[in-house]
């Protein structure tokens, strides 16, 4: 059986470039030092998660590698362990339903009944869960400025410190005092907004937590339009992650 998995991993991986330059946008946006950052990415999270498929659908190299591409860009200034609270990617063929007790993102809070999702991240060690018809239209369509793959993984570290309350893991005092404030100031100012933002959906006034994975999304999708109408909150970003990718886009 380790064996079997070891030979699907390197099936995955062998060629990975040419799907990673369809599956992901910014492909061509990347150096060379920057594709060797998202190489090793890639290469950790297919080797060291777990990788699984629901309902009778078939994981193929360009689904695992599609989805490891968007979370390896997202988290190529990050440690490579940064994604140690993911134990396992469960790949749906379309959206899903989940059923029973689940926490909410306010801490100690519980709800239960059925739910139709894209995507879900488990807290703990739990899972990412995908639809690979959500991962396939957000790759096809950029110009919506939304990854499910990103949405997802972002919450997984949101939650590394056991909360799902838009705060990473910030080692450093006056960078986390300073992420605190933007964050908290720009997420009360779009919910007061009564017409539509410019580049945030409206999904991201539901919490802290949801704001973060929102935000992650468009910081990667869109950085330019993220960077003009969000200045305070762009830094931050480039902050945390490490990398900028509206210079990325000018440098192009």
């Amino acid at each position: 059986m380790v064996w079997g998995r070891r030979r699907r991993t390197r099936r995955w991986l062998d060629g990975w470039e040419e799907v990673a330059a369809t599956g992901l946008p910014q492909w061509d946006l990347l150096d060379d030092d920057e594709r060797a950052r998202l190489a090793s990415r890639v290469e950790h999270l297919v080797r060291r998660k777990h990788w699984e498929a629901a309902r009778g659908f078939e994981l193929t190299q360009e689904v695992v590698i599609t989805i490891a591409a968007s979370a390896g860009l997202l988290a190529l200034g990050l440690d490579r362990d940064c994604y140690r609270h993911v134990r396992a990617v469960v790949v749906h063929p379309k959206t899903f339903t989940s059923h029973g007790v689940r926490a909410t993102h306010v801490g100690g809070v519980v709800t239960r009944g059925p739910q139709r999702l894209l995507g879900h991240a488990r807290d703990g060690r739990g899972p990412v869960m995908l639809s690979w018809r959500a991962v396939r239209r957000d790759v096809r369509h950029p110009e919506r400025r939304q990854n499910v793959v990103v949405h997802e993984f972002a919450h997984k570290l949101d939650s590394a410190d056991g909360l799902f309350d838009g705060t990473p893991e910030i080692s450093d005092r006056a960078d986390r005092a300073d992420w605190v404030q933007v964050c908290n100031r720009e997420y009360r100012r779009l919910r007061r907004r009564d017409e539509p933002d410019p580049v945030l959906r409206r999904y991201a006034t539901k919490s802290p937590a949801e704001f973060f994975a929102v935000a992650s999304e468009v910081f990667l999708m869109q950085p330019l339009a993220l960077e003009e109408h969000h200045p305070e909150l762009y830094r931050v970003l480039c902050g945390y992650y490490d990398q900028d990718p509206a210079g990325r886009v000018r440098r192009s």
